[in-house]
């Protein structure tokens, strides 16, 4: 993994300027992530069946 370093964070007094973001910086950021297989393909009815609250399991007494 690397490692990016960012300039400071303006205070809020200061304005921001988004000029200096590109649609190639985007990209460059986001190309990790795509290389990545567990975010190659998105699988919903995983993402659904993950989300269902699981049965209880019956305790005999």
């Amino acid at each position: 993994m690397s490692t990016k370093k960012f300039e400071a964070t303006p205070t809020p007094s200061e304005s921001i300027s988004l000029d200096t973001i590109s649609k190639e910086n985007v990209q460059d950021a986001w190309k990790e992530y795509e290389a990545k297989p567990e975010y190659k393909e998105f699988n919903k009815h995983d993402m659904i069946e993950s989300m269902q609250p699981q049965p209880k399991p019956e305790s005999s007494s």
